[in-house]
């Protein structure tokens, strides 16, 4: 007898669930400044250059009081009066206090350059091949670039990345698991980066590739699942690909690897999503992400853009699936979808691109994001800090055509460095605008 969705949440309850990972904190430094970053989640806070310094002495020194004895040797000072001003400068924010408190205990991994901005996220298009065809393909994905990487290239690659502090790299295509040597990829991947992601169609999964993939303990998978099972085979142009995809959600959850699933809304399946967040969250997905056809690829066709009926009647169905057992969330990455859905008081992702977030394309070119064309270095041909250097981010600002999220970032002109540290000449800096508005945010994801 097969258990019910209640049924098995019941069972699920009932058992002892793991205690959620601690904190993995990191300093990500950058020619104006420094962030202070949860590794894991990916969420930031722009800090002042002092405050990079007392949050990596207080993750060596371990105490308030030794911090304090350093520092007052440095300015040669009382060490009971720089440890009342600590005490009083670090209690005035939320953040910090909490490193009055040991927050900052397990130890913080520095990362990044005060000369380039190098990436915390980097999305890598191991191939163009898809083994689809979708009508709306950003990539236009079905056939190889001439002159893509090869799975050594790709291994140099995350090399390099990991070297930079890369916290989070997510593999695409194409299709990422048909690429030559997928395996030894992902288990490099694995082995080097804090956190994995794979974008698929989850067509082909078979079981060892998802017990290997439940084996690297720091792989997720993001599934396409662009409306209920006519309309989603219609777009792949595969009948069985919408029973194919949810059999692989509910495998690899299964088998413990986290489940997101993004859908694609368009005027064809807006009536689908409520639905769609049903079945995909009875099959095991954590969250759901919901986005508009970009307008670059094949998407560059008539016919796909939402009316305001249309976008009102996600919001309903946003409103409806509430209470299931996945997180919902309103994403895209270069539209103002965020306003239009506000009603419906979901969290909307920002993507950082060029600054915080790189997109390598399957031939080694560098561009801010998978909708941009300009590219600002080749990766296999430059270290990582020239591709990164404050004039070429600036350059591809200017020039950007596709990405709209790097045009509207709001350049950081003041430096702001720790120990001292100057500018190394005066060049064109930059920041996300998230965390030069005097707050933090999330590095895309």
């Amino acid at each position: 007898m097969t258990a019910t969705t209640s049924q098995r949440r019941a069972a699920d309850a009932g058992r002892a669930q793991p205690a959620p990972p601690p904190p993995s904190w990191g300093i990500h430094l950058q020619p104006a400044g420094g962030l202070l970053v949860e590794r894991r989640s990916l969420y930031y806070v722009r800090l002042s250059g002092t405050a990079v310094e007392l949050a990596l002495q207080l993750a060596r020194t371990g105490s308030i009081e030794r911090t304090a004895r350093v520092r007052a040797a440095t300015d040669r000072r009382r060490p009971e009066d720089v440890r009342a001003e600590l005490v009083a400068g670090l209690g005035g924010s939320p953040v910090t206090a909490s490193w009055l408190d040991g927050a900052l205990g397990g130890g913080v991994r520095v990362s990044g350059s005060t000369e380039a901005y190098l990436p915390l996220m980097a999305i890598l298009q191991l191939t163009n091949r898809c083994n689809l065809s979708c009508s709306f393909c950003y990539a236009s994905s079905g056939a190889a670039m001439p002159d893509e990487l090869t799975a050594d290239d790709w291994v140099r690659v995350l090399e390099r990345l990991a070297r930079a502090g890369t916290a989070t790299v997510t593999l695409t295509g194409g299709e990422p698991t048909i690429a030559r040597d997928f395996r030894r990829i992902l288990a490099t991947a694995s082995a080097l980066i804090d956190s994995v992601d794979v974008f698929t169609n989850g067509l082909h999964w078979s079981d060892d590739l998802i017990a290997m993939a439940a084996a690297c303990g720091n792989v997720q998978a993001q599934v396409s699942i662009d409306g209920l099972a006519a309309r989603h085979d219609l777009v792949r142009g595969r009948p069985g690909a919408y029973a194919e995809s949810l059999d692989t959600i509910r495998r690899l959850s299964g088998a413990g690897v986290p489940v997101f699933v993004a859908m694609t809304l368009t005027p064809a399946n807006v009536g689908d999503l409520a639905a769609v967040v049903t079945e995909v969250a009875a099959a095991g997905a954590r969250l759901f992400r919901a986005s508009r056809v970009v307008t670059v690829g094949r998407g560059d066709r008539t016919g796909f853009a939402l009316t305001e009926e249309q976008t009102a009647a996600v919001l309903r169905q946003f409103r409806q699936v509430r209470g299931l057992d996945i997180r919902v969330l309103a994403w895209d990455q270069c539209s103002d979808i965020g306003q239009e859905l506000a009603g419906a008081g979901l969290p909307v992702e920002f993507l950082t691109p060029g600054y915080l977030s790189w997109y390598v394309r399957a031939d080694g070119e560098v561009t801010p994001c998978q909708i941009e064309e300009q590219s600002f270095g080749q990766i296999t041909a430059a270290p990582l800090e020239h591709v990164g250097r404050p004039d070429r981010l600036a350059d591809v600002r200017a020039r950007a055509r596709g990405c709209r999220c790097i045009r509207r970032l709001n350049p950081d002109t003041e430096v702001d460095l720790p120990f001292g540290l100057a500018p190394a000449d005066a060049r064109a800096g930059g920041a996300c605008a998230c965390a030069t508005s005097g707050g933090g945010g999330r590095c895309g994801g």
